[in-house]
């Protein structure tokens, strides 16, 4: 491989002490070597901020930690993202995991492609304990971003967050990320630069992400199934989209 581009992680972490670690082991494995990894911890009580330092100690190239009080997720991810020096950048939440080999498949898609804006390799979803659930769920997202159309990403949002890379000039023109007091709606993000153009697809997967109950995808479901809609009229009037769109997410509620 040509030169490794730079990668920048940006790592929102708060009182994730039971699956912290696996998701920064799931980094150092990936042995990749121009990387840094930027954690924004609001302030940790339950055993994480000393899971952090010992891996900022142990890595000091690779780690670097802040804890303070913040305004919660999306404050912790847009800072985070302001002070990245990579070309390439994305986020990981503090208990989703990369799958081996992950940022080198990313690294190899930006220098075959250096003039696109971004990035997105399939995902699986995982339980608290690791275990790969929501199997269907995972088929029908991989095969339609396998086609990557822009009227299937209205219908329903089919890229997996941590399996998003952007180019740190995409992401200075077009971000930051918007959201809500509790939830990241990333989704706006992915529609805003569809309007400009589409991810290349890495044929792999890249990330899982954990999904169990009390996370913020299960238990602020409702709210982020209005904010969701929201962010699809924004961008579409068309009422066929709309309503294959409002179906998706009513059969999202009912399965969370």
């Amino acid at each position: 491989m040509k030169s490794f581009p730079k990668i920048s992680i940006v790592i929102p972490s708060f009182n994730k002490v039971e699956f912290v670690e696996e998701t920064l082991r799931s980094i150092v494995v990936q042995r990749y070597p121009n990387l840094e990894v930027i954690i924004q911890d609001g302030g940790s009580t339950d055993g994480t901020l000393e899971i952090l330092k010992r891996y900022a100690k142990k890595y000091p190239k690779i780690f670097k930690l802040e804890s303070k009080k913040d305004k919660g997720q999306l404050d912790a991810i847009n800072k985070g993202l302001s002070k990245a020096s990579g070309e390439i950048v994305s986020f990981i939440n503090a208990d989703d995991v990369y799958e081996k080999g992950a940022l080198k498949k990313v690294a190899e898609a930006y220098l075959k492609n250096p003039d696109r804006l971004w990035f997105a390799g399939k995902g699986r979803v995982i339980d608290k304990k690791g275990k790969e659930i929501a199997k269907i769920a995972t088929w029908y997202k991989s095969f339609l971003l396998s086609l990557n159309k822009k009227y299937l990403i209205l219908v329903l949002n089919y890229l997996m967050q941590p399996s998003v890379f952007l180019t740190k000039k995409a992401y200075q023109k077009y971000g930051p990320f918007t959201g809500t007091k509790t939830a990241v709606m990333e989704y706006d993000l992915w529609l805003k630069l569809f309007q400009v153009q589409k991810p290349v697809v890495i044929p792999f997967f890249l990330s899982s992400f954990r999904l169990y109950p009390g996370s913020i995808s299960t238990s602020k479901i409702k709210e982020m199934m209005k904010e969701d809609e929201k962010i699809v009229k924004k961008y579409t009037r068309n009422p066929l989209i709309i309503l294959f769109h409002r179906i998706h997410n009513l059969a999202r509620s009912i399965w969370a």
